[in-house]
């Protein structure tokens, strides 16, 4: 019988960092889908790094990786580099995913030519808020390399800039990293799933009672949010997704925020390390197109399990056409 190691971040709700970790509903959920077919180990990833001792003492065949990192702009990509350094088999996205993923800023000008993107500023440093005293409001204020909305509430949505400038130095100074200032679409929240060899899946609908999904309903008040299937069809916003998924060539799976007006698509964020919540978005989507929780997973392993080693992204394709529209 093959052996698999569920490699994880748990969150046990004692700091704001653990935002982005699983639950163990999450993780037992996982570990039962896959208990069917292979020996299951639960290896959580401490943050001494202990845990490389203990997956190396074990040798599974596959790692299902879904550590999310404690601090900074790559911490996604740390777990996936360090599988790849130990030649170790893993499901998902690749550490190149999963870096430039997690730059909010970058992946949207790397795709602003091909789907429609908010228009977005970044901020390093205090004196960067001094440029934008000419931009048009209202903007959404938001960490350029996080997620769960972390650091996002009612605030977040500004309108002049007096207001801009307060909200980006409360984030430059509490988080000391980059912040996102980006055009505020006002819409339908909408999720999409990318997985290898099925493709695009969903949407889910995202219902809040708010302007957008933020930090405190992704974690303290998560039942006031309803995520709901919905009755298919969404081709132009599948093709949306494949594009996405192509020019980034995302290895694994990913799941796709847009915001919805006036019959356009608005890329909102790429994640490609998710949550297997059994009631999160990625879960719906996919049980949107008929797969159940159990289904997606086995799928995920059966196909990482398919190649020996894991194949790596090259980040970014550019092909003969974008080579020629440029010129």
């Amino acid at each position: 019988m093959r052996r698999i190691v569920v490699l994880f971040n748990l969150n046990r709700h004692q700091f704001e960092y653990e935002t982005e970790f699983d639950s163990e509903l999450t993780i037992n959920s996982i570990c039962s889908a896959l208990s069917q077919k292979y020996e299951v180990k639960k290896i959580e990833a401490d943050k001494e790094f202990k845990w490389i001792d203990e997956l190396n003492q074990y040798h599974p065949d596959l790692v299902f990786n879904v550590c999310e990192g404690y601090n900074g702009p790559a911490r996604e990509s740390v777990y996936a580099a360090i599988l790849e350094q130990f030649k170790y088999n893993y499901s998902g996205p690749d550490s190149t995913n999963l870096l430039m993923c997690h730059n909010k800023f970058l992946v949207k000008n790397l795709l602003k030519n091909y789907i429609d993107c908010p228009k977005g500023y970044s901020i390093c440093e205090e004196k960067d808020i001094e440029l934008l005293k000419s931009i048009e409001f209202p903007v959404i204020v938001k960490l350029n390399s996080e997620g769960s909305s972390m650091g996002m509430d009612e605030k977040s949505i500004v309108n002049s800039y007096g207001e801009l400038k307060k909200q980006v130095l409360f984030l430059l100074q509490r988080y000391e990293r980059n912040v996102l200032v980006e055009e505020y679409i006002e819409g339908q929240d909408l999720s999409m799933i990318y997985v290898e060899g099925l493709g695009a899946l969903g949407p889910c609908i995202v219902n809040c009672d708010a302007k957008f999904y933020d930090y405190e309903m992704k974690t303290i008040k998560d039942e006031t949010v309803d995520i709901q299937t919905t009755a298919g069809g969404y081709e132009v916003l599948k093709n949306i997704v494949l594009t996405i998924v192509d020019k980034l060539d995302i290895k694994g799976y990913a799941k796709i925020d847009f915001r919805k007006k006036d019959d356009k698509y608005y890329l909102i964020e790429v994640n490609s390390q998710v949550s297997f919540h059994p009631t999160g978005e990625f879960i719906t989507c996919a049980k949107t197109d008929g797969y159940s929780f159990d289904d997606i997973i086995n799928h995920i392993v059966e196909h990482a399990l398919a190649s020996s080693n894991k194949k790596n992204s090259i980040g970014y394709k550019v092909i003969y056409d974008d080579r020629r529209e440029n010129n």
